[in-house]
Parts: C-alpha cells; structure tokens; sequence
C-alpha cells in the first residue's frame, strides 16, 4: 500500500506552498481512506488542493485493493479536469492503464451520455417527432443560433419593448431560464409564472415574464419537433425520463464505488443523482469544501449539498489551518455584514489582515494596470516569486486588462497564461481579421466586412502594424464589391512612402491566394480557416498562444457546420450565418482557455475570480484588480431571469426584495473572498483606480470593506501613475 508521504509526493511533486496545506491532513483521515473496511465517507475540507489529495488517495487505495476500474465512478466538478485528474492517477499507479479505465465525468457529461445511448428508451415518452430518428445535439453556439431564429420575429412584434440589451444578452438569458428548470428539476413550463409570482415591480412588467415563456415554450417545441437537444433539455431527459428506467439503472449499475470532488459546487438534479448512487454504493467518498460555492448563479445549491451527508456512514472532518492572509477574508466578511446591518463595529482581524496586504492606485485604470505589470514583473527579476507563484484575478479579463499584462509579461519573457470562460469570440482581433479575409474570399457571400476588421485582417496576415495596416485598408479595399483591389489599381505614390517594397510583395501575395479562392470550388468555413492559418498565417515568431485560439476558432466553425443540417442551414448559408453570428457578438463560450490548460505551475495566472476559483492553484502572492468595481458584488444586470427565484428550494410566491438581493451579493462575495484567501499565502495586493475605464467613478462594498486596510498601510501603497 502507498504510504501517505509518497502519495503526497506522487501528486503534488516540487510545490512547496501545496505540500504545506496537504500536509495538514490528519495520518488517520489518510488511513481512513485507504481501510479496507472504508464505507461510505463524507469529508469536510478547507478551500484548496485538499480535496484533490483525499480523491486521488481514495482511487489508489481502491484500485490497490483490487477493485475493478471500471467499477469506479468519479465525479468532478467541471469537464477540464477530466484529462488532468486522470494523468495524475496513472503516475501514482504501478500499472498506469487502470486509470483509463475509471469513469471520470461530470454529472452533465454522465447525462448526455447516458441519453445518447440510451435514446430509443426516451425519446417517445419525452415528447419527440421521430423517436427513431437519432438525437443533434446543440453546442452554445448553435443553441443561441436557434433561439435567435426563433426571438428575431417576436423582437419585430414588441416583444422585450424598452429593455437596453443586446440580442445576445437576451438570448443567454432565455436559455438560462431553460437551463435553471432543467438543473432543478421541474418542468421548464414553470419558469413564467416562477418569476411572476416572486415579481415586487410594477405590475404593467408581468407582461415580459409571459414572453419569456413563450420564447422558451417555441424553443423547446422545435427541439422536440427536429430532434434537437441542448445543454437543458438533455439534463432535463436524464432526471425526469430516464435515471429511474430499468435500461438506465442497468447502464450504471456497474459504477459499484463512487468518488466526488467538490459537492458544494453540484446542482440540485445531480444531489438527487448522488443521493441514490451512495445508497447503491459499496463504498464512497464525498469531498465537500466549505465556504465553496462559487457558481450559485449557474444553480449551484451548497445548501442542498450538505444533505447529501445523510447517506454516509462516516463523517470526517479536516480543521482549516490559521494562516494571516484568511484573516484577511473575515474582515471583509464582518465588514460586509455591518452594510447588511448583521453584524457589529468590531474588528478584531484588522491588524492581522493588515500585514498581509499591499495597495496599488492610481486615477485611471489604465495606470492601475501597468503598475499591477511592473510590480508582477519587479517581484519575478528579484526572485521574490517564480511565475507560477502570482495570480492576477479581475471581476472580467477585458481587453485593456488583456493587452497591457500580455506586452509587459511577454517583453521580460515572463510565462503567463491567460483564462478566461464565456467570452464572445469577437473580441479577439485575430478572430476578426481571420473573417474579414474569409468574408474576402468569397464571392457568393453577401456579407461585408468592416474597414476596420478589413484592416485587422491585413495587420496579421502581413504583419503590419496597426497605422500601416489601415492605410494599407483604405486604399484596397473596395466594400461595394466585397473584394480587394490589385496591386495595379492602387495609388502607389503614398503607399510607397508608408510600405517597404517586402510589404506590397506580400500584398500581391495575398491578392493572389484570395483571388484563387474566390475562382475555385467553395469550401466549409472551417477548411478555409485551416488554409488561411497554413498557408498564410503561421509564421516562424507566430505566438503560441494564437495558435492555440485560432484552433479553438476552427473548432467552433466546424460545430457549427455539423451540426447546420439539423437548424435548416445548406450550402453557402452554413459560413456565411457562422460569420454574421460572431460579429454580431451571438457566438461565445465553450471555447475558452481553461485553468486545466493552464496546467503548468511554472506560469503566471491572469483570470476572472470565479474561474480562478474553480482550480486548486495556490501562489504567494495575488493581485485583486478593479476592486472598486460593482461587478465584485453585482452580477450583470439580467431582468429576464433570476437565478434565486428559480432554485428549487425558493418559497412559491415569496416576493424578491431589495433586502435579499443585498444579501445575497453580501453572501456571493464573501465566498469569492474566503476562496480567494484559501489560495494565496503570503500577500494580496489590492488594487483600484478612481476612474472606471468610461471615467465614472470606482465605488464597491469590496473597497468599502477594506478602505481602513489601504489607508492604514500606506508605506505599502504604490501608485501607478507615480511610479508609472
């Protein structure tokens, strides 16, 4: 048997920060897990790589004791680990290929596949056209398509009349809404009259919950005309059609020992999935981190969770060890409280907290930026930290957070990484330029690109800079054709002054493929997309980093093209539509860079705060950016769904007050705090500017809360504009 000191070894080799924290696991929680006699074990452990280390010894001492692999269901908390989890298991192994055999999912991935295979069971009771027919399954992307298709109309008829939202918004919150009934539990039919009866405005807004029923009413009838199934409406077939039929209870009835990372981040259909798995279970292990959470807007329910404890044997618990920086998250918690009127003037954490953080302002936020680059870059060239030892986390990683941390970091040829989840593929330069020069390529298509991303295309193709890229665009591109000029047709005298003549050669050079392409054979999207990076694009200096999202591209047009015969799309229409979507801002997520990818600990982390959360990765030293902005304790404003009135456990016609929403933002940030502390160990450099990037003023409970920490340290201030 593996002693606990070389498991710990196995797992978390040369990280000295980690094998602090793992080594505060009790030699008898270690001896528990690997007993023979083990039954059912709840866990209670502190924030951190804990949970993993309890996972991983469990798994080792099954498979060590002769446990068939296959027998073994493991359940994570997100997908990206999945590769990640299963790799560390085989290093600790002495036969490594048992750790391809165990069953490594999330409760949606054991869903959709337990649908897919089992569809000919389901699909006539759930309601579907052609139960013989075989099931599309919609990614994001093609879901927001299809619900565009279906809103576009009623948008025409005044439906959502004076709400100030892009489409996009509405759309990720109508599917939302379908997700919400689905990851509870009920039937999506319920969702209106949910957010009316919870409803405290003014009466005349009812109206817009009636159409956000009908929107998703038309959304569901066509899936279940067409055999289409989401993310929501695959969840919802998995828990109220098929988990309790006799084919599904034989499909998993081989899963006999059971392990599960982080409950408290599982939704209420995957407690009641895990309720029954552990009383059919010969042995368990369920990991549950307290103060976790995170994702309660995505139907998380931590409360539910901790009920799941009812169905084990034996309950363990790993006390949180006193470190100076977690005095840090209880004082803003009792801060928070006093703006909530919950809690008293005492401070008894202060002076602690105090000394273990670090202030950086400045007025504007661009300043506040490039002081948070210039300190990260000073603490690596003074050999305070490795790059791997720094986190930068931010409410959202825009594109001035991006582009300025990017340019500092890579000219001291520092490694970092940046993650981020969700966001619109738009945003990316490379994104748009590479359609700009697609959109170019075709002449059937009647889509026209902009200058500006015209331009854009030029800069990366030729690598240009952005000036030279733009003159260069003014002067060839003829928007009414939808085409590029020649190298004859332009105005040489001004451009010879602004190009080198290996500039305009590469020019005709791309004049020259693109004319190719426009005379030749249409192709999918996609297959131009990989010509234009193999034969255009890459580049001997190429970043790795647009390698890897020019894959993640390719990877989002050829879903989309797959899946296009199933939403009414043929031919030219396929690109053409896929183009329009992601300029328009319709297409985002599931393409992200996520912390699994990230996977290095020799990397500086750049990420939001709850993506940052979701992994285990501890550091020295984090940089809390934009802590004067709302978006720490405010979600996006979203009047079309609410995640609390949708949960399962919300009192039927109790009213949302201001009260509760005040609360519950009170309740959000304290766990994102906790969390945050959980995984640093040494400083937390709490950064602000006066002004938000639109010039309004920064203004937060989170600097609120530690408004008496900044002024009361101000040796430790540095102001960006000062030393910038």
């Amino acid at each position: 048997m593996t002693s606990a000191a070389s498991d710990r070894d196995d797992v978390d080799r040369g990280d000295a920060d980690r094998v602090d924290r793992i080594d505060s696991v009790p030699e008898a929680v270690l001896d528990r897990l690997v007993a023979p006699t083990a039954g059912r074990l709840w866990i209670e452990s502190p924030q951190g790589p804990i949970a993993r280390q309890l996972m991983l010894h469990r798994l080792q001492g099954w498979l060590n004791q002769g446990v068939p692999p296959r027998q073994i269901l493991v359940l994570l908390p997100q997908r990206d680990r999945r590769e990640q989890y299963r790799s560390t298991l085989a290093s600790s192994l002495k036969d490594p290929s048992k750790a391809a055999a165990v069953g490594i999912q999330t409760y949606y991935g054991l869903a959709s596949k337990a649908v897919r295979l089992l569809w000919p069971d389901v699909a006539a009771a759930a309601g579907f056209a052609h139960p013989l027919d075989p099931p599309v399954f919609l990614t994001y992307e093609t879901a927001q398509y299809l619900m565009s298709q279906i809103v576009q109309p009623l948008l025409g008829e005044g439906f959502f009349e004076g709400m100030a939202m892009r489409p996009q918004r509405i759309l990720s919150q109508l599917l939302d809404n379908l997700n919400k009934a689905a990851v509870n539990g009920y039937p999506m039919q319920e969702v209106g009259a949910r957010l009316k009866s919870a409803w405290g405005g003014e009466r005349e807004d009812l109206l817009t919950f009636d159409q956000v029923q009908v929107c998703i009413d038309r959304f569901r009838d066509h899936c279940l005309q067409h055999n289409l199934l989401d993310v929501s409406l695959a969840v919802d077939l998995f828990h109220r059609f098929l988990r309790e039929r006799e084919a599904c209870a034989a499909y998993l009835a081989h899963y006999r020992f059971l392990a599960v990372e982080g409950v408290e981040e599982s939704v209420p259909v995957a407690q009641d999935f895990l309720a029954h798995q552990l009383s059919l279970s010969d042995s368990a292990l369920m990991v549950y981190r307290r103060h976790g959470g995170f994702r309660v807007f995505l139907g998380v329910d931590p409360i539910g969770a901790a009920r799941l404890q009812e169905g084990c044997d034996e309950t363990l618990q790993i006390p949180s060890q006193d470190h100076p920086v977690d005095h840090l998250a209880e004082h803003i918690i009792t801060d928070l409280d006093d703006l909530s009127g919950d809690g008293s003037s005492q401070r008894p954490h202060a002076e602690i907290a105090a000394t273990t953080v670090a202030s950086i302002a400045a007025r504007h936020r661009a300043g506040m930026i490039e002081a948070v680059a210039k300190t990260a870059v000073e603490l690596v060239e003074a050999g305070a930290a490795e790059p791997g030892q720094i986190a930068i986390v931010a409410p959202y990683a825009d594109g001035v957070l991006r582009f300025v941390l990017q340019q500092a970091l890579r000219a001291k040829g520092i490694p970092f990484s940046v993650v981020r989840r969700f966001e619109s593929l738009r945003e990316e330069p490379l994104v748009r330029g590479a359609l700009a020069l697609a959109a170019l390529a075709h002449d059937d298509w009647t889509m026209r690109p902009h200058s500006w991303d015209v331009a854009e295309g030029l800069s990366i193709a030729l690598d240009l800079d952005p000036v030279r890229a733009a003159i260069l665009g003014r002067a060839a591109y003829d928007r009414g054709k939808g085409e590029l000029r020649s190298i004859a047709q332009l105005s040489q005298g001004d451009l010879a002054e602004r190009l080198t003549p290996g500039q305009m050669q590469g020019y005709e050079g791309l004049w020259s493929w693109l004319q190719r392409l426009r005379g030749g054979e249409s192709m999918p999207l996609d297959h131009l997309l990989r010509r234009l990076f193999g034969e255009v694009l890459s580049r001997p200096d190429l970043d790795p980093g647009d390698g890897t999202l020019f894959a993640r591209f390719i990877a989002s047009a050829e879903a989309f093209r797959k899946t296009a015969p199933a939403l009414g799309l043929e031919g030219r229409q396929v690109g053409e539509r896929y183009a329009e979507m992601v300029s328009e801002g319709v297409v985002a997520a599931a393409y992200e860079t996520p912390m699994a990818q990230a996977a290095s600990d020799e990397v500086l982390i750049v990420a939001p705060v709850t993506t940052y959360l979701l992994d285990e990765r501890q550091v020295r030293f984090q940089f809390w950016l934009d802590i004067g902005s709302i978006h720490w304790w405010a979600p996006p404003h979203q009047p079309l769904t609410n995640p609390h009135v949708l949960a399962r456990d919300w009192p039927q016609g109790q009213t949302w007050t201001d009260r509760l929403d005040f609360g519950q933002r009170n309740d959000v940030l304290g766990r994102l705090v906790r969390g945050l502390c959980a995984r640093v160990t040494q400083t937390v450099y709490l950064c602000w500017s006066e002004l938000e990037a639109a010039g309004e003023p920064q203004d937060s409970p989170l600097l609120h809360a530690v408004t008496d920490l900044v002024f009361d340290a101000r040796d430790r201030v540095i102001d960006g504009e000062a030393d910038g």
